[in-house]
């Protein structure tokens, strides 16, 4: 900002300069100049301004890959990477308030012929997909599922946060029915498009 106020300066110092060592043109010249060298130091002092912060709303639109999965049980350091540590999948966010999103296990294995019902379980128990729409509220994301691959829907609220092109999700404590604990899931993405 300090070298575009410095070449603002720079170009004013110059046009005045000029304007004393040079001859009076006639108005046809002077107009003209005049015109064209506002236009310029407006367009060099419009750089200098700050960008205004990007509308969180807006910034979360997009197409997300996924990089992390963990399960984190709340009051204690236990965290679990059910899809393991590299999981692969997408979160989508469109302007118009629908949200898809869709995660698989790194070991998840391609069926066979002649699938088993095992092998149907085992697959279904490596992915999460699930599809709705979503409200921005300051920085909580509140997304209601309408379609879901273990068929629940209902509303979940996850705290986001956007840095560079990585976005990071965390939901609001969720109780664990198998367990009666309460966990929290964290997700990180980075921006695909």
């Amino acid at each position: 900002m300090a070298l575009l106020a410095e070449t603002a300066s720079e170009i004013k110092k110059g046009f005045n300069v000029t304007l004393q060592n040079a001859p009076i043109p006639d108005q046809g010249i002077l107009m003209p100049r005049a015109f064209i060298s506002t236009i310029a130091l407006a367009f060099v002092l419009t750089l200098a301004q700050p960008a205004a912060a990007q509308d969180p709303a807006s910034s979360i639109v997009g197409v997300w890959k996924l990089t992390s999965f963990a399960r984190k049980e709340v009051g204690t350091d236990k965290s679990v990477q059910p899809y393991g540590e590299r999981p692969t999948g997408y979160r989508i966010h469109t302007r118009g308030g629908h949200a898809f999103y869709m995660f698989f296990a790194e070991s998840r294995k391609a069926l066979g012929p002649g699938p088993t019902d095992a092998d149907r379980a085992e697959l279904f128990r490596t992915m999460a997909v699930a599809g709705g729409t979503y409200k921005v509220e300051g920085n909580k994301v509140v997304f209601q599922s309408e379609v879901s691959a273990a068929v629940s829907t209902g509303a979940l609220t996850y705290r986001f946060e956007i840095a560079g092109k990585t976005l990071t999700m965390t939901t609001n404590p969720v109780k664990n029915p198998a367990t009666g604990s309460e966990n929290v899931f964290v997700t990180t993405y980075e921006r695909a498009e």
